[in-house]
């Protein structure tokens, strides 16, 4: 297709009269305006009106009325606000006056109005959205690009026609091509949403002047590792842009390169392997493990890195290169002592049938860390090949840590598994655990007792859920409801009268949660149409955080991360995310997350603490909704960590480097200032000892 073809399809597509050419939006178009602008006094009418718009958003329902007062309100900041939160509760009936607002002569408006149409997911704006790719400012059309790679195929010819599909020159005649680099960015990004990723399309942006433009199409095919684009970052291996190397790290898999690609693709990986980023080190040693035990002396090299991380990726990756070669897997334990590293491989030769780190594993069942014990644990349940005794699990079930004994209590089931015999003992020692203060304790031994849920068992299981309704946590709760619809379907005949009349008795739950795990065929089928009024959050509560975080003249409160390996300095976003920055701040300042470990880190992805039982399975006891906004994941940004919509709760990521396919779908409230080189240093298991506020 020709370039004058090519801009005749894409201004077809927008409706928009060939007189106003690629760059124009039709007549009443965006003006170009900063999106800062003085706010009024916070007067009580001000807080009112800011804190009836973060109720709504908070209880997810759209408030019509409000929304179509604040969207005239004289405060353009309130009117943007008011644009993305018709987003974030997905308010569709006004949906359509989000796409008038695309040509808001504010662009903060207009960027949140872009933004909040892709959080709904709305095909019917696809058209508006490219007519502010296309021509409105660079905020609203960077937000316009996010949108329409999150509404996904349906956009498709969107736009790869505004990248240039079709064209000989894309990078002179596309729509793209006249925007600036951010938002050729944004195209590009939003391109690597799409089902099939329009590789051709994207191959020819490797060529722009702006190195942001490449580093863009260079994640896209990393991230995707579409074959199609081995050769042209090969080339890029010696690349001045060190993200951009990342990428090219991380591309150079096996699986990408093929057998045709893979010496070039191994001499740019040996290459990269010794950069002097740790960032494109880890990328490299990942992709090189790939190539299997050909590369088995270069990923050894790197379990003696100067970085923690890279160690680490390297323990992971060498696990399958050490087979069953006993004196290689003593070799490789003695290169480095550190706990995350030495907890992989003990797990690795369980999971290999290899008994080289017996020794190892007896020293540290009776070590004085909780998480070297709790690691010969989990290697021993990875040991397929195990044949299980009662005495490999016993100790665990009778540990004094409660995440020890936890684990045990789950891992009876196997022993259970593999010595039937077993089972009477293990009911046993189950029925014993259900009176365990720890309610995640009683929690395995109430799925395992749900195994063979019976009404006898029942009355048991009844018991412990009525002592503890008062558990911060509801995993208890909700394994002794999921116990009474299994008994229900194994064993119904046999529920006495009595039995039944107290599971009648019941009150039903508060929590959602609970009422939804009830199934429509037991006794408790009444919990599903039950009417509970929900726990409602009075107006001053929102009025106190618009008072504290949005009305209180652009200040931002500072978080330090005392850590073991330093500090890191964060700036909270609490004008953009309220509720989640009031969470953290309170759950920081009465000690939430004092001695706490990182739980979680994945190497040049993200850090990631919050649980204070260290194993990821904990966190405060209720939930908090997103507060999804424009901002990015930048590398060291402070983002929410969630196991579904709305379950924020403690846990916390930062990010090691930028993710731009987490934006728009997880919380970010924050970012670091402060401690880049700290990031960098911590490792799984390193600890927290205290988050400052200021």
């Amino acid at each position: 297709m020709t370039g004058l073809v090519l801009r005749r399809a894409f201004t077809r597509l927008l409706n928009v009269p060939v007189a106003c050419g690629l760059l124009a939006l039709m007549s009443g178009c965006a003006s170009t305006s900063s999106g800062t602008h003085a706010a009024p006094a916070a007067g009580s009418g001000e807080v009112t009106r800011e804190a009836r718009l973060l109720q709504m958003t908070d209880r997810r329902q759209l408030d019509t009325v409000l929304v179509d007062e604040l969207l005239r309100d004289v405060n353009v900041a309130r009117r943007a606000r008011t644009a993305l939160a018709i987003g974030q509760v997905k308010g569709k009936a006004r949906y359509g006056k989000l796409r008038h607002l695309l040509v808001d002569a504010d662009t903060a408006i207009a960027a949140n109005a872009a933004f909040a149409l892709g959080l709904g997911r709305d095909t019917a704006s696809i058209v508006a959205l490219a007519r502010a790719v296309a021509g409105a400012p660079d905020p609203v059309a960077i937000a316009a690009a996010w949108s329409l790679g999150d509404i996904g195929d349906p956009a498709r010819s969107v736009l790869t026609l505004a990248l240039g599909e079709g064209a000989a020159q894309p990078l002179v005649v596309s729509t793209a091509a006249q925007r600036s680099a951010a938002v050729r960015v944004a195209l590009v990004t939003a391109a690597s949403k799409l089902r099939v990723v329009p590789a051709a399309t994207l191959l020819p942006w490797l060529n722009d002047s702006d190195p942001q433009v490449v580093r863009a199409v260079a994640y896209v095919f990393a991230r995707t590792r579409v074959p199609g684009g081995v050769r042209a970052l090969v080339a890029l291996r010696n690349s001045s842009d060190e993200e951009t190397r990342q990428h090219v790290a991380r591309m150079l898999a096996k699986s990408a390169a093929g057998d045709s690609l893979a010496s070039r693709a191994l001499d740019a990986l040996n290459i990269l392997v010794t950069d002097t980023s740790p960032r494109v080190r880890v990328n490299a040693v990942r992709s090189l493990a790939t190539y299997g035990v050909s590369v088995r002396e270069t990923v050894t090299r790197a379990l003696r890195d100067s970085d923690g991380n890279v160690r680490v990726v390297a323990a992971e990756v060498i696990l399958p290169m050490l087979g069953t070669d006993a004196d290689a897997w003593r070799a490789t334990w003695a290169i480095d002592s550190t706990l995350p590293v030495r907890i992989t491989l003990l797990t690795g030769a369980r999971r290999s049938g290899v008994s080289a780190l017996a020794a190892a594993e007896n020293e540290w069942k009776v070590s004085g860390d909780w998480r070297q014990r709790l690691a010969v644990l989990t290697a021993w349940r990875a040991d397929t090949s195990r044949t299980s005794r009662m005495a490999d699990v016993l100790w665990a079930v009778n540990d004094v840590d409660s995440r020890v004994k936890e684990a045990g209590v789950a891992a009876l089931r196997e022993v259970v598994t593999d010595e039937p015999a077993m089972a009477d003992s293990a009911r046993r020692i189950w029925r014993t655990r259900l009176q365990e203060a720890d309610a995640l304790v009683r929690t395995a031994a109430i799925r395992s007792l749900a195994t063979t849920a019976n009404a006898d068992v029942l009355p048991a299981i009844l018991d412990t859920y009525t002592r503890y309704l008062a558990d911060r946590d509801d995993d208890a709760r909700l394994a002794a409801i999921a116990y009474v619809n299994s008994a229900w379907i194994r064993d119904s005949a046999r529920f006495t009268p009595a039995l039944r009349t107290r599971l009648a008795s019941l009150a039903v739950p508060r929590d959602s949660a609970e009422r939804a795990a009830a199934r429509t065929a037991t006794p408790l089928a009444a919990w599903k149409t039950a009417t509970v009024a929900p726990v409602v959050k009075p107006l001053s509560d929102y009025e106190t955080l618009v008072r504290r975080y949005v009305l209180n003249g652009g200040k931002r409160a500072t978080a330090i991360l005392h850590t073991e390996k330093g500090d890191i300095t964060l700036e909270l976003f609490g004008e953009e995310a309220p509720l989640t920055v009031d969470n953290f701040v309170e759950l920081a300042r009465r000690g939430y997350y004092r001695n706490t470990f990182f739980h979680r880190v994945v190497p040049n992805f993200v850090s990631q603490d919050g649980d204070p039982r260290g194993t990821g399975s904990g966190g405060p006891g209720y939930a908090i909704r997103d507060e999804l906004t424009r901002q990015i994941h930048t590398r060291g940004c402070l983002a929410m960590a969630l196991s579904g919509p709305d379950t924020g709760g403690s846990q916390y990521y930062l990010c090691h480097s930028p993710q731009p396919h987490l934006d728009g779908h997880y919380t970010v409230f924050g970012r670091m200032l402060q401690g880049f080189e700290v990031l960098d240093r911590i490792v799984q298991t390193d600890r927290i000892l205290s988050i400052e506020i200021r």
